[in-house]
C-alpha cells in the first residue's frame, strides 16, 4: 500500500512517501511557525517526485504529538482532509516512537518549551508510560543517573517510514487524527 506522511510536531518538518516501494521524503527546519506555509508545497514537490496524486495512497500518516500545539493541530487537520478527500486509511504515530525506535527499553525527552520536557518509557519502539517534567525535575533525573533519548537513530524520515509501514503491515489505523497533547495550551493554563 502506497503511504503518504508527515511529521509537523517540532520545529522540523518531515514528510514522505513510500510510492511503489521507494521511500521520496524532505526534511528541514521550518522554524516556529513555518509548517503552515511550507506543509503543502513540500506535500506537492514530493508528489510530483514520485509522479503521483493524493489519491494514489491507500493510507494516510501523521504524528498527533505531544510537541508544538499548532504543528499538531496543522498536521491532524491536513491528514483529516487528504483522508476525506481519497479515502485514504488514518494511521497515527506519537513523537516518542521515531526516538524510541530500534532501541529496546529507553526514556525518551521531547522539548516541551522552557527546558521542560514531555517524556515516556518505550519498550522495542512501544511506548509504556508518558509524564510531564519541569525544567527542574528533568535536570534532577538527569543528575541521578537517567539517560533520555531525545532524537531518533539515523534518518527522521526513514525511521517514520519504517514505523507507518509496519503500522499499516498490521493494520493498525485510527478512525480520527487525535492530537497527543499532554498538557493544556499555554493560554488555558494562564487563564485559571
Amino acid at each position: 500500500m502506497n503511504i503518504l506522511f508527515f511529521d509537523t510536531s517540532s520545529r522540523m518538518l518531515t514528510a514522505g512517501a513510500i510510492f511503489d516501494g521507494r521511500l521520496v521524503s524532505r526534511s528541514f527546519d521550518a522554524g516556529k511557525s513555518g509548517h503552515t506555509a511550507l506543509l503543502m508545497p513540500t506535500l506537492d514537490e514530493i508528489l510530483r517526485e514520485c509522479g503521483a496524486k493524493p489519491a494514489d495512497f491507500g493510507a494516510v500518516g501523521a504524528v498527533v504529538g505531544p510537541g508544538s500545539f499548532t504543528g499538531i493541530r496543522i498536521g491532524a487537520a491536513t491528514a483529516t482532509a487528504i483522508s476525506f478527500a481519497t479515502g485514504a486509511k488514518r494511521v497515527a504515530v506519537t513523537a516518542f516512537e521515531p526516538i524510541a525506535y530500534s532501541r529496546g527499553a529507553v526514556n525518551v525527552a521531547i522539548d516541551a518549551g522552557r527546558g521542560n520536557v514531555y517524556a515516556a518509557r518505550c519498550e522495542d519502539g512501544e511506548v509504556k508510560e508518558t509524564f510531564f517534567l519541569t525544567a527542574e525535575e528533568y535536570a534532577e533525573a538527569v543528575a541521578k543517573g537517567e539517560k533520555f533519548r531525545c532524537a531518533p537513530v539515523g534518518d527522521a524520515a526513514e525511521t517514520l517510514a519504517a514505523i507507518f509501514a509496519a503500522k499499516v503491515g498490521k493494520g493498525e489505523f485510527v478512525p480520527v487524527f487525535e492530537p497527543f497533547y499532554m498538557r493544556k495550551p499555554q493560554a488555558e493554563r494562564n487563564a485559571k
